[in-house]
């Protein structure tokens, strides 16, 4: 077992098996400078806590190449979505741009 779980933007929609107290890491790309940034729907925490979230601009500092990174440790046995919404902030009444979540399972 493995203590720390990586899934990115290719694991939309994935299950994903947890046994506490692993760790699920999810890294998406974010471009700031658009407006645009994942923000997460929530959900229980009993089963997972969040005990991490960080930003880490491009290499270059300038726009494009940028990641956000939650970390999730197992806590409890139960099933719940990890879900985001890629949005600017201010256009809440629109659609998402894009989504992205993964079903996570505690045993």
């Amino acid at each position: 077992m493995s203590g720390i779980v990586e899934i990115g933007e290719a694991h939309n929609g994935d299950h994903v098996e947890l046994i506490a107290p692993q760790i699920l890491r999810i890294t998406l790309p974010e471009v700031r400078t658009s407006g645009f940034r994942w923000v997460m729907r929530p959900f229980d925490h009993h089963t997972v806590a969040l005990v991490a979230d960080e930003f880490e601009p491009g290499v270059s500092g300038q726009g494009g190449g940028a990641t956000h990174r939650w970390e999730f440790r197992a806590e409890t046995t139960g099933a719940i979505e990890i879900a985001f919404d890629y949005r600017r902030p201010w256009e809440r009444a629109l659609p998402a741009a894009r989504s992205f979540s993964v079903s996570v399972r505690v045993t």
